[in-house]
């Protein structure tokens, strides 16, 4: 018994120590507590509870969004700040991240994720919905105030992209004036087959003396950015840009409106997933030399502005004669109609030019990458155009307005490339009052209606869509231009061949509803007039390492507010059968 005595002596011992040491931790607690507050009262505590309280009411998304919808698909996130790490991780890759999460979906239509840069976002990859936003509640859905912010010093508050309401309106109609059928048949036709001109003048002048074995090399996206801004310029807007002429030797000439056209648009696109964007363009090489991009832009609009302005008090009178010898009205003549304020005159040119450049270009150098990874199309083409515009000496006519319509298969092959990789790859309209998306269609069964917010976005990545097989089927990761055809026989057994119309909805590429793109058929017919004088004429390849290539296979999009690939160099030689 003395020994366990003892043992519990000691261990009463050891433990009132232990105790002691508790209550001076305690004490050490209590003292550091009431001297802070001595300090800093309850200003400091109050914040810190607050800051507790809201990582747990916010635990799964960003501050202040509201809570989580059971038709929407949540991927994990961090408290109060949302997603915005990841998105800001993405920058090169976005589209593959948006593609990855909305699989992610046991449903696979929706995803909901936010950040401190857009807020909170609601991402629908179903043209259902879609067609809810942009026709059936069309007025509740807007820009809102974050995109123009984003986009005002390059296309400023009133111009047709970044606009709203009455102003926007006042701007479509304006401009629907130079995209009638009168104005293709003559002034526009005129001018693509001039430009078409200089851009065979640059490949004959490139492929002389050589061969198969010795091809010529070119950066072929390049010339198709200098072919369509310099169309866009003299036929919007009367000028001559100075970027394409018959002489190879201008491709060796930068663009310089291009290269920070191109350098603004990217610094635009990461704004939407930087927080306090403002602030970190101010503090980096980066956003400083955003700034003397954007003046060079501007300073770029505004000596075309005042050239015409300094005609127009003189009495000068551009030509815009058309194929018919009349006198038309350009873009800039109809805007200056209206205005002659130099700021908004200034948007007109830039809001048209995003339009006017970068669709077809975009468009035709996406379209020519497809056509070397799967060239069993090529000979389809050629075929097609000898069919439509061959001449009896075996040479190829221009392509004129009214005869598009015959090349089915052409405008097969640019609409897959065009689905697969679309001119503007991801939107989206910010809700004015609260509403719940019904989806649309004959498709819509089965698709729960989606709750929103005002203040809330609702997005959409036409590029996603087109990698959705519950829209486009099994293959639809895969350039199949057979998908636009329809084959119909008639009485006599004879088939023929016709565009299959998808509708403005799923073929959304050229947007939908009271926003359709007013520019459409302009970027068909521009696109379509390229291929037909080329593709007959010349063989292109995709360039070796040894050739200047620097571009990914697969090619791989860039960062931008709309859809560029690498910039890749290409062979090219003269067919030898054209001749």
């Amino acid at each position: 018994m003395p020994a366990f005595s003892a043992f519990s002596q000691a261990a009463s011992a050891g433990k009132h120590i232990e105790l002691r040491s508790d209550n001076a931790y305690l004490q050490h607690i209590v003292d550091a507590t009431n001297s802070v507050l001595e300090r800093t009262g309850l200003a400091l505590p109050i914040l810190a509870l607050t800051l507790l309280f809201l990582t747990v009411k916010y635990h799964n998304r960003v501050i202040f969004a509201k809570a989580p919808r059971s038709e929407l698909y949540y991927p994990p996130a961090k408290p109060l700040i949302g997603h915005t790490l990841e998105a800001m991780k993405f920058t090169d890759g976005i589209l593959d991240w948006f593609l990855e999460q909305t699989r992610n979906h046991p449903v696979g239509f929706s995803v909901s994720i936010a950040g401190t840069g857009s807020g909170q976002m609601h991402i629908v990859h179903r043209p259902e919905y879609i067609e809810y936003v942009q026709k059936t509640n069309f007025e509740n859905y807007e820009k809102g105030l974050a995109f123009k912010v984003r986009f005002a010093d390059l296309l400023g508050q009133n111009g047709i992209f970044n606009s709203d309401g009455h102003v926007w309106k006042g701007q479509r109609k304006m401009a629907s004036h130079i995209f009638s059928v009168y104005q293709f048949r003559t002034w526009v036709q005129t001018v693509v087959h001039r430009e078409l001109d200089s851009v065979l003048g640059i490949l004959d002048g490139l492929t002389d003396g050589r061969t198969s074995n010795n091809p010529a090399t070119l950066l072929l996206p390049d010339l198709f950015f200098r072919y369509t801004l310099s169309s866009f310029g003299k036929m919007a807007f009367g000028s001559d840009i100075d970027c394409l002429s018959p002489d190879p030797s201008c491709l060796q000439h930068e663009v310089e409106f291009s290269s920070a056209f191109d350098f603004v648009q990217m610094v635009i696109d990461k704004r939407f997933r930087t927080p306090m964007w403002q602030l970190v363009e101010r503090l980096t090489s980066e956003g400083r030399k955003n700034a003397r991009m954007v003046k060079k832009i501007n300073d770029f609009s505004r000596n075309i502005i005042e050239e015409r302005l300094r005609d127009r008090e003189a009495g000068i009178q551009k030509e815009k004669k058309g194929s018919d010898g009349k006198e038309g009205k350009d873009l800039l003549d109809l805007f200056m109609d209206v205005t002659t304020d130099r700021d908004d005159l200034i948007s007109v040119v830039l809001n048209f030019i995003i339009a006017g450049r970068d669709t077809t270009a975009q468009g035709l150098s996406w379209l020519f990458y497809e056509l070397m990874r799967n060239p069993q199309y090529v000979d389809k083409i050629r075929a097609e155009i000898r069919s439509v515009l061959g001449e009896a000496d075996g040479s190829i006519r221009k392509l004129d307005y009214d005869t598009a319509k015959d090349l089915v298969f052409t405008q097969a092959c640019f609409n897959e490339a065009i689905r697969l990789h679309p001119p503007v790859p991801k939107n989206g309209k910010r809700a004015i009052k609260d509403d719940v998306i019904v989806p649309q269609g004959p498709t819509a069964a089965g698709l729960p209606p989606i709750k929103i917010y005002a203040g809330e976005l609702l997005s959409w990545s036409d590029w996603v869509i087109a990698r959705n097989p519950d829209v486009w089927g099994p293959d639809c990761c895969e350039f199949n231009p057979m998908r636009f055809i329809e084959s119909t026989k008639g009485q006599d057994g004879v088939e023929t061949r016709s565009l299959k119309n998808y509708g403005q909805w799923k073929f959304h590429v050229f947007n939908g509803g009271p926003r359709l793109c007013l520019g459409m058929t302009l970027a068909n017919y521009e696109a379509l007039s390229m291929v037909a004088a080329v593709i007959n004429r010349y063989d292109f390849g995709w360039g070796t390492k040894a050739q200047g290539q620097t571009a990914d296979w697969p090619l791989k999009y860039l960062p931008s507010v709309t859809h560029p690939c690498q910039m890749y160099t290409a062979t090219v030689v003269r067919r030898e059968e054209s001749t």
